[in-house]
């Protein structure tokens, strides 16, 4: 049989194990509660907080990140902690780095596109095997992964009319 090529039981099996894995995988949680205009806190259910705001020109007081500021910013973070955690594991000496996430924004569109990631890192190691440690970071940072391929979003509106 060629490769890729599934029975009937074997979908069915890889259907059970997929099933499997969603029912148990850990929840994350982030809540944004309204406080003042357009400005929200942001919490993760453990013990850390963000405020998000719109800046001045958009109706806010810039007092935070803009959500989707947020969301570029993860970006930068989840590639800067997901390639120090490779190179840690590969034995690889990190003794500088920095990830800047860039992207555009069009104003009559939501979506950022063309997001550019720069990787500045200084190590004791080879070049090559730095590119290694970004290939195995591509392939395990959840929020790149986001980003590459985003994810269905499911969601139910709860309404309370207030008279």
């Amino acid at each position: 049989m060629p490769q890729n090529v599934y029975t009937s039981p074997q979908i069915s099996t890889i259907t059970r194990k997929k099933r499997f894995m969603v029912s148990n995988m850990p929840k994350i949680k982030a809540t944004a509660k309204l406080v003042e205009n357009v400005r929200s806190i942001v919490d993760n259910a453990r013990t850390h907080t963000v405020v998000c705001d719109l800046p001045n020109a958009k109706g806010g007081q810039d007092s935070g990140p803009t959500a989707l500021e947020l969301a570029l910013m993860a970006l930068a973070d989840c590639a800067a902690t997901i390639f120090a955690d490779v190179a840690k594991q590969s034995k690889i000496e990190v003794t500088n780095l920095e990830v800047v996430a860039e992207a555009e924004k069009s104003p009559d569109s939501p979506k950022l596109s063309d997001v550019k990631l720069k990787v500045y890192v200084s190590a004791k190691a080879r070049k090559q095997l730095l590119e290694a440690v970004w290939r195995r970071t591509e392939a395990n940072c959840p929020v790149v992964a986001i980003f590459k391929e985003p994810i269905s979003v499911e969601v139910e509106l709860e309404t309370t009319t207030v008279e």
